[in-house]
């Protein structure tokens, strides 16, 4: 999806999708954008205008906590899911020297190439040789 939008606008897509399932439900969202005018005209373009976001909101709003937690142990099972499939690459963290030394590694990039985020700061880093003597 990333040949088309930038991430934050598939994350707005897929939280509009699961807004629409229950319209009348109050969202407190945990905005992604720096700007909240930026990430409400995100939400807009999906037709979602009846929302509440703010920065942190995590550590202001326990049910915005609660899902964070969800979504991060969600996270796990999938990297432990490719790791499963592929080799070890550390937590696919950006600032995790073992991922970094994974994409760094031409055999592990190959094997690892279905489940990399192609448009990705670090992996441009690298490319670009910030992070690597060679590519």
């Amino acid at each position: 999806m990333m040949e088309s939008m930038s991430l934050n606008d598939i994350e707005a897509r897929f939280m509009a999708e699961l807004m629409k399932k229950k319209p009348d439900s109050d969202v407190m969202i945990d905005m992604p954008d720096r700007y909240s005018w930026t990430f409400r005209k995100r939400m807009e373009r999906w037709g979602i205008r009846r929302f509440e976001a703010e920065h942190k909101a995590d550590a202001n709003y326990p049910i915005v906590a609660a899902a964070s937690i969800c979504a991060k142990i969600i996270r796990e099972e999938k990297v432990a899911e490719i790791k499963n499939h592929t080799c070890d690459f550390g937590s696919g963290y950006p600032s995790d020297a073992k991922t970094i030394n994974a994409l760094k590694d031409k055999e592990k990039y190959k094997i690892l190439l279905p489940f990399i985020r192609l448009k990705w700061k670090t992996l441009d880093n690298i490319k670009q040789k910030k992070l690597s003597d060679e590519w």
